[in-house]
């Protein structure tokens, strides 16, 4: 049975389960960093890391239903309630796309990348991520900060994160040219840029409804 406590508590307690949904989604994003090009680095152990962000998910819509549910909130707490479920589903869905990024990795059978792009690639798709990664750290650090206004730095980030995909689609194509022998390992990396660009789309839309 549910047990209820006063209002506030549980809105704090919800909060604290939404930061550490976010917290878990960094550290899933952090690992998936490197899957392609170090071949001790287990795609399994980040798809693995999706029940637990999964689970933070359900747990906090299921908190926030029964809230509402058990005692109807002011219009200015419902709207904080809805936005922390919105927020919610936007962390299960970068998990979603980290998880997309891992499964090519198996899909592609390859250890490691490296000897089948150039150099600029796997600089320029590590540097994609890492800011992506930086958008969500500053984003979790306004969290717990408490300070509801969008930080317009992550979206300015988010720019650049726009422009190294782009840009890294063009050095796929120019790989494709040199080494069309192996087109089949480097047709997959459009799908992997796209996913990490979805991150960086999803953690703006974070930003943006922060209560």
């Amino acid at each position: 049975m549910y047990k209820m406590t006063n209002f506030s508590n549980e809105v704090q307690m919800i909060e604290r389960d939404l930061l550490s949904m976010g917290e878990e989604v960094l550290h899933q994003m952090e690992n998936v960093k490197d899957v392609f090009f170090i071949p001790t680095k287990d795609a399994n152990v980040v798809i693995q890391q999706d029940e637990s962000i999964d689970a933070f998910d359900h747990q906090i819509h299921t908190s926030i239903l029964h809230l509402i549910s058990l005692q109807q909130p002011l219009p200015e707490e419902l709207r904080t309630l809805t936005t922390m479920m919105r927020m919610a589903r936007e962390f299960e869905r970068i998990g979603d796309q980290v998880v997309n990024v891992a499964e090519l990795k198996k899909e592609l059978d390859v250890d490691d990348l490296r000897p089948y792009v150039s150099a600029s690639f796997v600089d320029g798709y590590k540097e994609m991520l890492q800011v992506s990664t930086a958008m969500l750290t500053k984003t979790l650090e306004g969290m717990r900060a408490g300070t509801p206004q969008s930080d317009k730095s992550v979206e300015q980030m988010d720019e650049d994160v726009d422009a190294l995909f782009f840009s890294l689609q063009q050095r796929i194509i120019r790989d494709m040219k040199e080494t069309p022998d192996q087109i089949e390992k480097l047709a997959p990396l459009f799908l992997a840029i796209r996913y990490v660009e979805r991150m960086a789309d999803h953690v703006v839309n974070i930003q943006r409804r922060k209560y």
